[in-house]
């Protein structure tokens, strides 16, 4: 169980690692909020060492080395750090992946947390839900909702107004509750053997859940502990990545996303259009690369190749972008900023392909499920791909007028000189 989680969590952090690598090249604004600044809107940032100590009104989104918040954040708090340190107040939820992170603040949403060493401390509280994933974690605050915690040592202290889950012990898994820990709701345990709670600590009810140890269960279960871990993560990560996108070319995959809105026939037609030319191109590669070895030189079918796997590339990592948009923007009305209509959109997407999977289970409904999973992929790669051609192209456009125009105002100045 330890290596397992060991290794989940190494692969997990350097994934983190290297998105944060990506925003330390991408950001441009200064990683630091000194104590009396005031930042409006979001502040997505990057850089070996990112530092809030003021304000922040909308959401903090960083990628660094080692990230600091002892300020307020009026939004959320999304960050994918080696260490991580938060205190003051988020007003939003907090997100975050790390290596070490300790938490001294007070969230006024949830959080989830994904870290080899979680350290929530005394002065902590959570006012809502709590979500831990780690290899040890020790949650000694205030938690208002509900906690659950996935881990292979697990310390408990301080007072829980919900419900208490301790997911998945196994043989060398160690659980401990510190001596004055009140939890007012029910604390489920779930394990090979049957945790024994002290006399010292108040707990308003206990439910207990055998389960097999890990090298007895099913190898053929599908949404296990490990599954949906690593569904959340990637889903993180590609969060991430799309606010990083979205920060380097922020009108491009807005008008992506309102392209979609206002002309999902004409983005369907641009998509299937693209998928008859990808596959007219990967025809054409074949033929290049036959001509090339019998009577034109490699470079043809070089050049061909990368901008084929350009095009393709483009269109299979960033499809996603302008249908999360889309639907965040239908879900939420626009009420939201661009980067909650985006976080909607995306989830909305993974938790539709999660329940799939689940269905997907059951014999019966195996065939038909398969067919709408089908569909529903093609049709968010079609409309996707449609949406983001289309701007390619109109952004083409738009930038041959700008340079018409400016060669026009250039020719207009030297006749007037002469």
């Amino acid at each position: 169980m330890k290596k397992r989680c060991m290794v989940l969590i190494c692969s997990v952090l350097t994934i983190f690692i290297l998105v944060g690598t990506a925003f330390a090249f991408a950001a441009n604004e200064n990683p630091i909020v000194s104590a009396d600044q005031i930042r409006t809107g979001d502040f997505i940032t990057g850089g070996n060492t990112v530092i809030n100590d003021g304000l922040i009104m909308g959401d903090f989104i960083a990628g660094a080395q080692i990230l600091k918040n002892s300020g307020e954040v009026g939004g959320d708090l999304i960050a994918a750090s080696n260490e991580i340190t938060i205190g003051g107040h988020v007003k939003g939820s907090v997100r975050t992946g790390s290596s070490i992170i300790s938490i001294s603040a007070t969230i006024d949403r949830n959080a989830m947390i994904f870290a080899s060493n979680i350290v929530i401390s005394e002065n902590a509280e959570i006012k809502r839900n709590a979500y831990l994933f780690g290899a040890a974690v020790t949650s000694s605050g205030t938690v208002l909702g509900d906690t659950s915690i996935f881990a292979g040592d697990i310390t408990l202290g301080g007072t829980y107004e919900g419900n208490v889950k301790i997911n998945g012990m196994q043989e060398g898994s160690t659980f401990r509750i510190n001596p004055g820990t009140v939890i007012k709701g029910k604390l489920i345990y779930e394990g090979i053997t049957k945790y024994e709670i002290p006399s010292d600590v108040q707990v308003g009810d206990y439910e207990f859940i055998k389960i097999e140890p890990m090298g007895k269960q099913e190898n053929n279960q599908r949404l296990n502990l490990w599954n949906i871990i690593k569904r959340i993560v990637t889903l993180f990560v590609y969060y991430l990545f799309a606010l990083l996108l979205y920060k380097l070319f922020p009108r491009f995959f807005a008008r992506s996303g309102d392209f979609i809105e206002a002309k999902p026939l004409s983005a369907a037609g641009i998509g299937i259009a693209t998928l008859g030319s990808l596959v007219a191109g990967s025809i054409l590669l074949i033929l290049l690369l036959v001509l090339a070895v019998f009577i034109i030189k490699g470079s043809v079918f070089l050049f061909g190749a990368l901008l084929f796997a350009f095009v393709a590339a483009i269109t299979i990592l960033f499809a996603d972008i302008p249908v999360s948009l889309w639907l965040g923007n239908i879900i939420t009305n626009r009420r939201f900023g661009v980067a909650g209509r985006l976080a909607i959109g995306i989830g909305t997407i993974a938790v539709t392909k999660i329940v799939l999977d689940v269905l997907k289970g059951i014999a019966l409904m195996a065939p038909i499920i398969g067919v709408i999973s089908f569909i529903i992929n093609i049709a968010i790669w079609i409309f996707g791909t449609g949406a983001i051609i289309k701007i390619i192209f109109e952004t083409g456009k738009a930038a041959n007028r700008q340079a018409d125009a400016e060669e026009m105002i250039f020719e207009s100045n030297v006749n007037t000189e002469i």
